[in-house]
């Protein structure tokens, strides 16, 4: 190596283990938020016939570390996004949003607990 360079190596063994070991716990606060934010839009979503309220479910994905929630309903956008002839009534961003900081929260303590601290 010449003497104006630097080398950096990096290794991520510690780090897989990190994740292994903090997987389950990911998993858990994944699917509580999507539970969660499941309920608060089925509060929230505008009610005729309870066809769009009963289609909203939570899907886990990403080998669950990530979930997809929502309705599907064909018309279900029309009332989260309105129309030219019909106002919004979004459901599933106030759900979404309200999750936002408690998911955040919870991601943090336990990639915590795993990492050893408070």
């Amino acid at each position: 190596m010449a003497a104006n360079e630097m080398e950096v190596v990096v290794d991520l063994r510690g780090l897989q283990r990190f994740v292994q070991q903090a997987r389950p716990t990911l998993e858990t606060v994944v699917l509580i938020a999507a539970h969660n934010v499941e309920g608060r839009a089925k509060e929230l979503v505008p009610v005729d016939t309870g066809a769009t309220k009963n289609s909203i479910t939570p899907t886990i994905i990403d080998d669950g570390l990530g979930a997809s929630i929502g309705p599907s309903t064909v018309y279900s956008p029309w009332l989260e996004f309105g129309t030219h002839r019909m106002a919004a009534r979004p459901f599933m961003r106030p759900a979404l949003e309200a999750e936002r900081q408690p998911f955040q929260s919870a991601i943090i303590a336990a990639l915590q607990q795993v990492a050893g601290g408070s």
